[in-house]
């Protein structure tokens, strides 16, 4: 007799696997931020105007204007140059606060949440004065006793940060604190350090990254305040805030120009945001199986 011929192995997934498949908001987000990246680094080598190049005779020129697709400024300046090359100052004060935010405030966090009580004291009444005084005003207050500038007004975000992400880590501490692995590894006589390293900082990554992905759309929208305050980027460089600020004037005799580094800086918020939310799904662990 002949044999029976085996049938096809299943290209069925088990059920209860994770899914490989990334969240939309999460791919979603990581391209409009992907974007933006782009749209900063190769600023230089697109074809563009001077974006500090101003023409009297061609001021206040309405987008779809032939050369000047975005229209021109009060000073003659063409927009779209001066929003692509505001791009790099923009995420420049969204990104870096919260990268040295994160970096300290982290720092802060495990430091108080696995040291001596006393230690964890002294750690969170730092914070708590921090935390007394309203974040804008403080930022506001930072920035103008360093000085205008980029530098300023980025030292100045990443000081009202840093106890914000100090009571995320403080508190996923708190939570790993009372579990087995935890109590296991002191058990151990594993020290601190040790701890920190391989069950503490993997374990809180990934709140920390969605917490902080959400806190630069939050720190473009700060430094775009600072800087319409004129405490930020100084003309004539491009920047957002600084451009708001300078087309304001003329909201009734020019709105779309008006309206299109605000627009700018909505939209960089929102992808900040999106690429959060899909950290947060990503990293939900009953999001990731299938039932």
């Amino acid at each position: 007799m002949a044999a029976r011929p085996e049938p096809p192995p299943s290209t069925e997934r088990p059920r209860g696997r994770p899914r490989r498949r990334p969240p939309a908001a999460l791919t979603a987000g990581a391209l409009a931020v992907l974007a933006l990246a782009l749209t900063a680094a190769l600023a230089p080598l697109l074809p563009l105007p001077d974006p500090a190049l101003g023409d009297l005779a061609n001021r206040l020129l309405p987008p779809g204007s032939p050369g000047h697709p975005f229209g021109t400024d009060g000073q003659g300046r063409d927009v779209l140059s001066r929003l692509v090359w505001g791009t790099q100052a923009s995420l420049l004060a969204g990104v870096v606060p919260v990268a040295v935010a994160s970096v300290l405030g982290t720092l802060l966090g495990v430091v108080a949440g696995l040291g001596a009580r006393a230690v964890e004291n002294a750690v969170m009444r730092v914070l708590d004065v921090l935390f007394a005084f309203p974040s804008v005003l403080l930022a506001i207050a930072i920035a103008a006793s360093l000085g205008a500038g980029l530098v300023s007004m980025m030292a100045a975000l990443a000081v009202i940060l840093v106890p914000a992400v100090a009571r995320v880590v403080v508190t996923e501490v708190a939570r790993l604190r009372e579990l087995d692995f935890m109590q296991a590894a002191r058990a151990g006589g594993a020290g601190w350090p040790f701890i920190a390293r391989w069950h503490v900082l993997p374990n809180i990554m990934p709140a920390v990254s969605v917490y902080c992905s959400a806190l630069v759309g939050l720190c473009v929208v700060l430094g775009a305040g600072l800087s319409f305050l004129g405490l930020g980027v100084a003309p004539p460089h491009a920047e957002w805030g600084a451009m708001v600020d300078d087309l304001r004037q003329y909201v009734f005799t020019a709105p779309l120009l008006a309206l299109l580094p605000a627009a700018a800086i909505f939209l960089a918020s929102v992808s900040f945001n999106v690429l959060g939310e899909g950290l947060r799904r990503h990293f939900d662990v009953k999001s990731r199986y299938t039932t």
